[in-house]
């Protein structure tokens, strides 16, 4: 009695088997756009762009493993294994590809804010130089002033010196 329930719940695997993937129609894409209303996040339509490549290419090959499962259900099971197989294998592949894509981006940002990071310390930079370069104008010129008020300062306080130096020794 075992043995008819256990191929009964063998041929019910089977049935379901291929038909992991829903088969869509252009009416139930238009169906599904048209549900989306409102804008999805961008973790949401990573997560649909990545569905829509790792599917998209096996739809043909699901409509095929249908018909082939309601001829040769013998076959269309192995069959569909092996496309289940290899639509995993494909995922991971669209899996990668988006994610070095999406690194490149990132990429890319991050090597244009170095350039602007390095511009932006370069200007820095110069204008560090240009605020140096006028402090030694300014040190060299408050000494030469500095100097010439000492000697100014001199001839105020010493002006009998050189009166005296030509006047006679009787005064």
């Amino acid at each position: 009695m075992d043995a008819p329930n256990s191929s009964l719940h063998q041929e019910k695997e089977r049935d379901q088997q291929p038909s992991e993937l829903p088969i869509l129609d252009e009416k139930d894409k238009s169906q599904e756009n048209s549900d989306h209303v409102p804008l999805p996040s961008t973790s949401q339509q990573e997560a649909e762009t990545r569905h829509t490549l790792a599917t998209e290419p096996f739809q043909p090959i699901l409509k095929v493993l249908a018909d082939l499962e309601s001829d040769d259900p013998k076959f269309g099971f192995p069959a569909a294994r092996l496309v289940g197989l290899y639509r995993r294998l494909w995922e991971s592949c669209v899996s990668k590809h988006i994610d070095g894509q999406k690194l490149e981006q990132e990429n890319l940002v991050l090597k244009e804010a170095g350039t602007h990071l390095r511009q932006k310390r370069d200007g820095f930079q110069l204008h560090h130089e240009k605020q140096l370069s006028r402090l030694r104008f300014f040190e060299q010129a408050l000494d030469l002033s500095r100097e010439r008020l000492v000697s100014v300062l001199d001839e105020c306080n010493h002006p009998l010196r050189h009166n005296l130096a030509g006047l006679p020794d009787n005064v």
